[in-house]
C-alpha cells in the first residue's frame, strides 16, 4: 500500500471533515471565480460596444462661442468663427499611418426646404456607414445620384414608401429606401450620397467624421494635434457612467476575493488543526510501527492536497456555471460559458495552495512529538 492509499484511506474513514473542507474550498473558489467572471465579461461587453458597435471618436468643426449674461442670469449666446472641415481632412485622417483606425464615415449634414417644412439632409458613404452602424436596416436599396432614403418617422408623417417622390429645393427626388425605426435622429432624416447631398445642400465641406478605432483615447488626441481646427471627441465620455459602474464592480469582485481567500484560509487552517490533534494518538501509532516523520507528513500533505485539488476543479468549473445562471437574473445580460485557462491554473494552484500552507505549521508540530508521547493519548 502507497502513501496515497493511506492518505485515500484516511479520508473516507472521516468523511465529515473531508467533506466539510471540500465545500469549504468548492465554495471560496466557486464565488471568487462567479465574481471576476462577471466583472470581466462586463469589461468585455463595455469595450465590444465601444470598438465593434459603431463610433468611438466624434470629430465636428471648431467654434467659438459667446455667452450673454444680464443681471448674473446666462441667456443662449451666438457662435462665431466657425471653422470648416475641408475634404482634404479626409486625405489627413487616412493617409495617417500611426493611427490603428477601422472604420471612417464623414458626413454632410444640412437642412433644405421642402413644399410645407425644412428637412434634415444626411449625406453618407452607405457601405462605410452601416459597418459603424450595423444596427441600420433599409428597407429598399442604397440611393445613388438624384436619389434618397428616408427615416421611419418622415416616412409615416409624409405618407411616403418606396417609389414615391420627394421635393427638395424645388427639385423631386425618388425615394428609393425606407430606414428602418432607430430611435434616433435618423428617423426624421434624408440620407443621400455624397454627390447629390452637396447639390441639395450646397456644402463644400464634411459636417461631421465618425471613427471607429481599437484606441480612441490615443486617436483622439492624435487628431488634436494633426487637426487643430476641428473638436474632436471620444464616445467612451458619453458611456462614463457605465464605465465607472463597471470599474466599481471589477473593485469589489477584487476585495470580495480577497475577503474570501483570507476567511478561507482562517476555515481551512483551524480545522485542519483540529483535525491533526485529534490524530496524535494515530500520528504516534506510525512512528512506532516504524513510519519516518516525513512519511507522515507526506501522507497528511497528500490528503489536503486531494481534497483541496477535488475542490479547486469544481468551484472553478461551478464558477464559471454560476454566472450563465445569474447573468440574466442579475444584470440583465447572458454570459456565455468560456474556459478560462489562465484563471483555472491561478484559480486550482490557490485552492492547493492554501490547503498545503495551512497544513504545514500543525503536521510538522504533530510529527514532532515523541512517539511515547503521542501514544499516551490513546
Amino acid at each position: 500500500m502507497t502513501l496515497t492509499d493511506i492518505a485515500i484511506q484516511n479520508l473516507r474513514r472521516r468523511k465529515g471533515k473531508t467533506t466539510f473542507l471540500f465545500l469549504t474550498f468548492l465554495l471560496v473558489i466557486g464565488i471568487t471565480v462567479t465574481l471576476n467572471t462577471l466583472a470581466k465579461s462586463m469589461q468585455d461587453d463595455l469595450q465590444k460596444s465601444l470598438t465593434e458597435y459603431g463610433a468611438n471618436v466624434v470629430i465636428t468643426p471648431k467654434s467659438e462661442h459667446f455667452t450673454l449674461s444680464y443681471g448674473g442670469l446666462s441667456v443662449p449666446g451666438v457662435d462665431y468663427e466657425i471653422k470648416h472641415l475641408d475634404y482634404d481632412v479626409f486625405t489627413t485622417i487616412q493617409t495617417s499611418q500611426d493611427l490603428n483606425i477601422r472604420e471612417i464615415a464623414p458626413k454632410i449634414i444640412g437642412s433644405v426646404a421642402g413644399i410645407n417644412k425644412r428637412y434634415l439632409i444626411i449625406g453618407v458613404d452607405f457601405p462605410s456607414e452601416l459597418k459603424i452602424k450595423p444596427w441600420w436596416r433599409i428597407e429598399g436599396l442604397p440611393p445613388g445620384d438624384r436619389e434618397v432614403i428616408i427615416g421611419s418617422d418622415l416616412a409615416r408623417q409624409e405618407n411616403l414608401v418606396v417609389g414615391s417622390t420627394l421635393e427638395l429645393n424645388y427639385q423631386k427626388y425618388p425615394v428609393v429606401g425606407v430606414m428602418q425605426e432607430t430611435g434616433g435622429s435618423e428617423d426624421n432624416g434624408v440620407f443621400t450620397n455624397f454627390t447629390t447631398s452637396r447639390i441639395i445642400t450646397g456644402l463644400d465641406s464634411w459636417s461631421m467624421i465618425e471613427l471607429n478605432t481599437a484606441e480612441p483615447d490615443k486617436t483622439a488626441a492624435r487628431m488634436n494635434e494633426l487637426l487643430p481646427e476641428a473638436k474632436v471627441a471620444e464616445i467612451s465620455q458619453l458611456v462614463q457612467g457605465t464605465k465607472e459602474s463597471v470599474d466599481r464592480f471589477s473593485s469589489f469582485s477584487l476585495i470580495a476575493s480577497t475577503l474570501l481567500g483570507v476567511i478561507g484560509v482562517l476555515i481551512v487552517f483551524v480545522t485542519t488543526m483540529g483535525n491533526i490533534n485529534d490524530r496524535v494518538a494515530e500520528i504516534g501509532v506510525f512512528r512506532a510501527i516504524g513510519f519516518r516523520r516525513r512519511h507522515i507528513l507526506s501522507i497528511l500533505i497528500r490528503e489536503i492536497a486531494l481534497v483541496s485539488l477535488a475542490g479547486g476543479v469544481l468551484g472553478y468549473l461551478l464558477g464559471e456555471i454560476a454566472p450563465t445562471l445569474l447573468g440574466p437574473i442579475a444584470f440583465q445580460k447572458a454570459v456565455s460559458f468560456q474556459f478560462h485557462p489562465l484563471m483555472a491554473l491561478v484559480a486550482v494552484s490557490a485552492s492547493v495552495l492554501i490547503g498545503i500552507v495551512c497544513i504545514i505549521f500543525p503536521a510538522r508540530r504533530a510529527v514532532q512529538l515523541d512517539p511515547l508521547d503521542a501514544l499516551s493519548y490513546i
